[in-house]
Formats: C-alpha cells, sequence, structure tokens
C-alpha cells in the first residue's frame, strides 16, 4: 500500500496551492486497475476518508486507486463568490493525476463517490460528464441544493442561505451550470443517453433521508436503474465505511461477473 498527500498549484484555482490525498494499492501494477475519485463532505477534508474508514484496506483488497481533493465548501461548483472548483475537479484534476500518478483514464475503470455535500459533487460529475465514469456513488447525499434550507435548522438559517449564496449566488439558476441533478436526470432520460450506473446509500434516520428518497423516486419516475440500499443508519462515519467498503465490493464482483 502506498499513500501521498501533496500540495500543487492549481490553473482553475488562481495558482492556489491545493492539497490532495492519494491511495495507490499495493498489487496495482499486476491487475487491472480502477480509479476512484472520492470526494469529502461539507466540513471535511482530503483526509477525512483515510481518518475515519478502513478505505486504504478496501482499496487493497479490490483493486482501487483512490483520488480525494479538496474542494472547500464549494458544493463543487465554480463559486459566484469563490474558486472554480468545478473546473478545478472536472478538468483539471483528471489531467493532473494522469500525468503525476500515471493513471488509467479509461471510462471503462474510472468511479466516483462521496458522502454527503460529497454525494452531490459525485452524482453532479456522472451527470454532467457521463462519459467519463463507469458507476457513481452517493452515502447520504445531499442531492437536492435548491431545498437545503428545507433541511436547515430554524436557527442556522440565516448562515445557510449567506453561504449558499457564496457558492451559488442570489437567486441563482443551478441548470444554467448543471448544478441541478433532477433536472439532469430529465435531460438525460429525454435524450435517452447512457448514464453511468447509479449507487446511492442512505440512513433511514439520516436528516436527509427525506432528500434521497425524493431523488431514489425520481429515477424511477423517469426508467433510469439505479442500486438503492437503506439501512437504519444516520449520517455518521459508521455508516459510511460499510458504505464503501460495499460499493468497492459491487464494483469488483460485477466486473467479476458475480453480481
Amino acid at each position: 500500500m502506498a499513500t501521498f498527500h501533496g500540495h500543487f498549484s492549481s490553473v482553475s484555482l488562481g495558482g492556489m496551492q491545493t492539497s490532495l490525498q492519494v491511495i495507490l494499492p499495493e498489487h496495482h501494477l499486476s491487475t487491472p486497475n480502477r480509479t476512484l475519485y472520492l470526494l469529502h463532505g461539507l466540513n471535511d477534508n482530503e483526509t477525512i476518508w483515510t481518518r475515519r474508514t478502513a478505505v486504504e484496506r478496501y482499496a487493497d483488497t479490490y483493486g482501487f486507486s483512490i483520488i480525494m481533493p479538496f474542494v472547500d465548501t464549494s458544493y463543487y461548483t465554480d463559486m459566484a463568490y469563490g474558486k472554480n472548483y468545478w473546473t478545478y475537479l472536472s478538468e483539471e484534476l483528471p489531467k493532473a493525476v494522469s500525468s503525476y500518478f500515471g493513471l488509467n483514464p479509461d471510462p471503462a475503470s474510472t468511479y466516483v463517490a462521496g458522502h454527503s455535500m460529497g454525494g452531490y459533487g459525485s452524482f453532479k460529475l456522472a451527470l454532467n460528464h457521463p462519459e467519463h465514469f463507469a458507476a457513481a456513488a452517493s452515502f447520504s447525499g445531499a442531492l437536492d441544493v435548491s431545498s437545503l434550507l428545507e433541511y436547515t435548522p430554524e436557527d442556522k438559517k440565516d448562515q445557510r442561505r449567506r453561504s449558499l449564496n457564496i457558492i451559488f449566488g442570489e437567486n441563482s439558476d443551478l441548470d444554467s451550470f448543471g448544478g441541478d441533478l433532477f433536472t439532469l436526470v430529465n435531460q438525460h432520460q429525454k435524450a435517452k443517453r447512457p448514464l453511468p450506473n447509479l449507487y446511492q446509500f442512505c440512513g433511514t434516520e439520516d436528516y436527509l433521508y427525506n432528500m434521497n428518497t425524493k431523488f431514489r423516486d425520481h429515477l424511477t419516475t423517469h426508467n433510469i436503474p439505479a442500486y438503492y440500499e437503506e439501512s437504519k443508519a444516520d449520517h455518521t462515519w459508521d455508516y459510511w465505511d460499510y458504505c464503501i467498503e460495499t460499493f468497492m465490493r459491487k464494483i469488483s464482483e460485477a466486473e467479476k461477473g458475480l453480481d
């Protein structure tokens, strides 16, 4: 197992030094290599998955190289008043990891997953660039950003409203930059466009549970197949540790024809 944590200057982020955590399994040179972009949540950073889960062990077990970028609190968006994290994630980062680590850019072996804000980022990447990914997973994802205020405690709504204005702008049109997942689903269904395999996990005790069932039902209504799993769990790392291992195992089994 090899792990790397480093910094490099990002053109998309205006020359800012940004950080990156990478896991390379020991046997990645001798087996078909899979690349997984693993995204963090709102109050986390690029190190959170290695600190709170056994993802290093899972990477070695199932043969995944894992790329964990830092995107601050951007909701994986080119912020109205901030950095262009969407451009960084979707355009610059794949070229950087290919150059630095020689990872296979083949869409058939490239995946994306994340928790909470990262679940939104995962599906946003997959639905805006379906040609780049074999599968995407959301764990307790904040999948309906247009209704985030509805899921915010009353005493924190003003702070959340200011944060969302910084990210998306006042009275922003999410559809104008591919930010609304529900609209993207509608567009793909209408165009009969092939999509990556979608995996959605959420705990029934999670405060985002209703948001997740709403998105699950939206996929079903538009005849877009997806794997959906719920458990008696909250918005916790114990659950996300289970989710990431389950997702990686299912990908491995599917490629072997066992799923």
